[in-house]
């Protein structure tokens, strides 16, 4: 059991939610019959509040999902990453705030904080975050 943990371990290297992080073969959820691996519970438990759309979105992340496991009734949202953290990706569950007429989603409370005090900054920062290439959908 062991061998077989670490083998998926090996062939998943980086975080699904957090993705500049490396796994942690201790963290993981259990998802249709695989593991996927987190660098960290806090990760894990984000995982938990939306699995179907975290695994469609970060699917090239995780070598271990077959592309049949993807629920084809999942719809992205345009924006990917938190506005302050830009490599924490977000969901249509995750923390809102509401900006000139437009929302815009982050990984916390704190994110949040920090976007009020620097609306423009952010925003033109996230304009330029490269991240969403490493999410290409399978």
């Amino acid at each position: 059991m062991l061998a077989l943990c670490s083998g998926i371990a090996q062939e998943q290297k980086i975080c699904p939610l957090m993705i500049e992080d490396e796994i942690d073969p201790e963290e993981f959820v259990e998802y249709k019959g695989k593991k996927i691996f987190m660098c960290c519970g806090s990760c894990v438990k984000k995982f938990k509040k939306a699995p179907d759309y975290y695994v469609k979105l970060t699917s090239k992340l995780l070598p271990q999902i077959d592309k049949s496991l993807l629920d084809s009734k999942i719809k992205i949202i345009e924006q990917k990453f938190c506005m302050v953290y830009p490599d924490r990706v977000v969901s249509p569950k995750s923390y809102v705030h509401e900006h000139g007429g437009k929302k815009y989603y982050f990984w916390s409370s704190t994110a949040i904080r920090k976007f009020k005090a620097k609306p423009d900054f952010y925003i033109e920062r996230a304009k330029k975050n490269t991240n969403v290439k490493k999410l290409a959908l399978k």
